[in-house]
């Protein structure tokens, strides 16, 4: 089933829908990993999300949220640069127009696919990607672990590490950039191949 994508700026989201993102991060983020984030009426928000950050939402056609992404430009505060610096170690923190930050990725799993990427995830990360070179991006930064570093890598998304691996809270984090042209290139090869 092919899903329903919106990225747009969190102005041009409806509250219901910010409020079932909100929901959706909780459930991923404090519920399923069990990671130590404010959790306020059972929405998981934080001070990013005041600077009127760009959303990737996915949906069923008429259906619940599945999947959600955000996108904050670096030349402002972002969570690479102003939350986990150390995985920059000592270099300076990205801050170009053309340089942004993936965060807050929470996908409603099915239980199918817990151990790989689902066609879901895939979509998601065709959307980000397209959204990137429709805007003029040559890189995405993000922080995550490095088990989904791994698969990250696997599913043809183009990386370079900012830094070794750290433990932070109760995950073996890394930092690393997204090249935007030649993710879509190697995404679109696949699609090719398949």
């Amino acid at each position: 089933m092919t899903m329903q994508i919106k990225i747009a700026a969190r102005r041009e989201f409806k509250s219901k829908d910010l409020w079932e993102m909100h929901t959706l991060r909780a459930k991923v983020f404090q519920g399923r990993l069990g990671w130590e984030v404010p959790v306020l009426s059972g929405m998981e928000i934080d001070g990013y999300d005041a600077l009127d950050p760009a959303y990737m939402q996915m949906r069923e056609p008429g259906g619940p949220l599945r999947g959600c992404w955000r996108l904050l430009p670096t030349e402002g505060p972002y969570m690479l640069k102003d939350s986990f610096p150390q995985l920059l170690e000592g270099q300076d923190a990205p801050s170009d127009p053309r340089i942004w930050e993936l965060s807050r990725f929470a996908l409603e799993t099915d239980k199918e696919n817990r151990y790989g990427f689902s066609h879901m995830t895939m979509e998601s990360f065709e959307a980000v990607v397209r959204y990137g070179i429709e805007n003029g991006l040559t890189h995405y930064v993000t922080v995550t672990t490095t088990a989904m570093e791994r698969l990250t890598r696997r599913a043809g998304v183009v990386t370079s590490r900012l830094g070794e691996p750290q433990v932070i809270g109760i995950e073996n984090a890394v930092a690393f950039y997204v090249d935007v042209q030649a993710t879509w290139d190697a995404l679109f090869a696949q699609r090719m191949a398949s």
